[in-house]
């Protein structure tokens, strides 16, 4: 049988937000890189992500600021400078839905959090809105809740895959269906190989989300391992597109520090607006019947916003683990997570916001490894990767 060889400077495997990231920021740098992606790209964590570029506002509230907080809190200034065009990547094609989220609550918060959110600390992330600033939902007289703005936009993330895939589109390819196959010596990955495709390259990096439990155990890394932090999110949209729900992109805070709920808008093909749930109904809803995590969203719905008629409704469904390095007692990960065996690296962005910080990391260990710009051919023999559908089109497809 004759093998399809194809090489290139450096092969990552996994084509979502964390792979296209690293891809282009790899490319611009000069090196030939190959994405490869056995499904669809952006099919699974990335398109199902609400597109909230967190700045740690949210892992604040219980008035300490948090390793997780500080982490994350560069993440709005980098991606705002790409989405303007001046940023390390240009993403000034990408649909920005809001520059800035927002946090409501219906009740009165404690002096404690009160305080605490006018504090230096989070004077630069959170500002409080007065009555006569407010606007949509918030603007109805029949709000009488506390309003805060975060320092946080929200993009269409199928529109930033987009922009993400045009760059050197021939070297983001779909792998054939058989399983890969990796060839290591002497603690090196010398070949991955699909089937009659051999690919060889300088440098491997694994970006596959949920698929890198998978890819761990053929490659035989044992030590490494993956943990899963399950969701349930809920998606509901006007059974009349002409009465179709308002744009909302917001946190709500109940009694506690941490948000009950957090929604997120987005048109589906047809430009009705989709309300996407997450936040603790999400996380709480795991392993429940749909049916009756959606008649708990509907009471949700009307604790939260009593002032709003909402209008009848078509709901859905969504389960989506969240994979990362395993943690102990499945705690979230800090920071994003690169972990290397010689050549082989293994990455988890471990939040949307934190791509650019991941290809950070892994950029900066390719070249301490002495990473070369290298001569190659265009790969033949695959096919081009192609864009999955939005999660807003085919959540309530029967």
């Amino acid at each position: 049988m004759t093998r399809n060889i194809i090489t290139t400077d450096v092969a990552i495997i996994g084509a979502g937000i964390a792979g296209l990231w690293l891809y282009n920021r790899l490319t611009q740098m000069g090196y030939h890189c190959l994405l490869l992606e056995k499904d669809q790209i952006g099919h699974a964590q990335t398109l199902s992500a609400q597109g909230i570029i967190h700045g740690g506002s949210k892992y604040a509230l219980n008035g300490i600021l948090s390793n997780a907080a500080q982490a994350i809190s560069q993440m709005p200034a980098r991606w705002k400078a790409c989405l303007n065009g001046t940023g390390e990547l240009d993403l000034s094609q990408v649909q920005l839905f809001t520059e800035h989220q927002l946090l409501w609550s219906t009740q009165s918060l404690s002096s404690k959090m009160v305080s605490f959110f006018a504090s230096k600390a989070l004077q630069s992330r959170m500002q409080s809105i007065p009555k006569a600033n407010r606007t949509g939902l918030f603007a109805d007289a029949g709000f009488k809740g506390t309003l805060y703005q975060l320092d946080e936009p929200v993009l269409d993330v199928h529109s930033l895959l987009k922009a993400l895939s045009q760059q050197q589109p021939q070297r983001i390819v779909k792998t054939p269906h058989q399983p890969a196959e990796f060839i290591r010596e002497q603690g090196q990955l010398k070949q991955v190989i699909y089937g009659d495709t051999e690919i060889q390259a300088q440098h491997y990096v694994l970006t596959a989300g949920e698929g890198m439990a998978e890819l761990l155990e053929a490659i035989g890394l044992q030590k490494l391992q993956m943990q899963k932090r399950p969701l349930q999110m809920l998606l509901c949209k006007a059974k009349n597109p002409a009465h179709a729900l308002p744009q909302i992109y917001a946190h709500s805070l109940g009694s506690g520090s941490k948000p009950i709920a957090t929604i997120s808008s987005h048109p589906n093909a047809s430009g009705n607006i989709v309300w996407y749930l997450g936040g603790n109904i999400a996380e709480q809803g795991v392993g429940k019947p749909a049916d009756d995590l959606i008649v708990e969203a509907k009471a949700l719905l009307k604790q939260i916003l009593p002032w709003f008629e909402l209008p009848e409704l078509d709901w859905a469904t969504h389960n989506i683990n969240r994979a990362e390095p395993k943690q102990s007692n499945l705690t979230r990960p800090d920071s994003a997570f690169v972990h290397s065996e010689g050549n082989l690296h293994i990455a988890w962005p471990t939040k949307l916001a934190l791509s650019p910080d991941l290809a950070d990391q892994v950029i900066a260990t390719l070249e301490q490894q002495g990473l070369n710009k290298g001569q190659h051919a265009e790969p033949s023999g695959l096919a081009p990767a192609q864009l999955a559908e939005p999660l807003w089109d085919r959540a309530f497809q029967s």
